[in-house]
């Protein structure tokens, strides 16, 4: 008896339109595109009841690789053009900066039928399983619904900037009803961070290889602590934190635990620092990611050395998914940082952001307030 396949028939039923997530911005890397940006854009497809699906194209060229990414046909299908994502502001905003707001009919034309093209890959599946059952031209009930995408202005400045419910993982120029600038760092943080958990919740899942890749890059993460030390461009008021200020922390946690120490970073220089100049009983339960070829020896990013796009989109989702599967964590101001805590929301009470230099946290207050924190915990 043959084996009745599984129907995903009406899968657009209920909603008003499709939400194509094509794009981030240019200069975005790993944790800007896949998960800053693309929570944001995430949050608007359930604000106005859209089904969302993901296929990027090459204009974020940081995590786009053409000899991996572009190396597929692509394919053709038919829904419903004409319709476009409007613009909203805020009345707390006297700069009156806009922001993606309701879906809108375009003046041109009203609603009509209309082919679309995605080339390539699309990127997504690469890491990450599909966020919707939306499979384009494969269900008639969603062809007559309406298709949108965002303009670049939608991204970079809307999203990232310019919009109130948006997550934004430190605070650079944006208007200050959201800035708060006298808002504690870490209140402003933590209640992005409680939105943008509940969308990665519904919607984002690393694929099985990645879930292996961390796994074999972090075989022991139960009490471990990550640190994520970013050196290679950081820019919009970030600083890039000396490697000796994790010592302390570091030297704190091998007296109190038996765990191992998780290193992710961008930066050789970092990793030779640690190796050869720490102390031994420190140095010998550090782990990191082998065979990284996306390690800068400057202020050159990661994803700007010649190495495969390909390769550092996924040396850098692996730390990102180890450092999540830790019971504490150093960091600093980071889009990747701050989706480790998208995916394990119990890390933020255990962390440290030794760049909120508002608090200036000591080594005494992770051995007696946070490292307390975490036991019994198991990942």
């Amino acid at each position: 008896m043959s084996r009745q396949q599984p129907s995903f028939g009406s899968v657009c039923d209920g909603f008003d339109g499709v939400l194509h997530i094509s794009q981030g911005d240019a200069g975005g890397a790993s944790g800007t595109i896949f998960f800053q940006f693309m929570v944001g854009m995430l949050q608007w497809a359930d604000q106005f009841n859209y089904m969302p699906f993901v296929h990027l194209n090459n204009f974020s060229a940081k995590v786009y690789d053409t000899q991996v990414h572009g190396q597929d046909p692509g394919r053709s299908f038919t829904m419903m053009g004409g319709m476009q994502i409007g613009n909203a502001l805020d009345a707390r905003d006297p700069g009156r900066c806009v922001f993606p707001g309701r879906p809108e009919l375009k003046a041109s034309s009203g609603l009509r039928p209309e082919k679309f093209t995605l080339n390539g890959t699309g990127v997504w599946q690469h890491y990450f399983e599909p966020i919707s059952p939306f499979d384009p031209g494969g269900d008639p009930s969603c062809e007559a619904l309406p298709l949108v995408t965002m303009t670049r202005e939608h991204i970079v400045f809307g999203i990232h900037s310019q919009a109130p419910w948006a997550p934004h993982p430190w605070r650079y120029l944006m208007p200050e009803y959201i800035l708060q600038s006298k808002i504690p760092l870490q209140d402003w943080l933590m209640e992005q961070r409680h939105h943008a958990i509940r969308t990665t919740r519904r919607y984002i899942r690393f694929t099985p290889h990645m879930e292996q890749l961390a796994a074999c890059a972090h075989p022991r993460p139960r009490n471990s602590l990550g640190m994520h030390i970013r050196h290679a461009d950081k820019e919009l008021s970030r600083w890039s934190i000396p490697v000796s200020m994790f010592l302390g922390f570091a030297q704190a946690f091998v007296s109190a635990e038996d765990g191992d120490i998780f290193v992710a970073t961008d930066s050789g220089l970092v990793l030779e620092e640690i190796l050869q100049t720490w102390p031994s009983e420190v140095r010998e339960r550090v782990v990191y990611q082998p065979g990284v070829q996306g390690l800068s020896r400057n202020e050159t990013a990661a994803f700007d050395l010649g190495v495969s796009v390909h390769r550092t989109n996924t040396e850098a989702l692996t730390d990102l998914l180890a450092l999540s599967k830790c019971t504490y964590l150093l960091h600093g101001l980071s889009a990747l940082s701050e989706a480790v805590f998208y995916l394990n929301p119990g890390l933020m009470e255990r962390a440290i952001n030794l760049e909120d230099f508002e608090t200036r946290y000591a080594v005494d207050y992770f051995v007696d307030t946070i490292l307390p924190r975490g036991k019994n915990v198991t990942t």
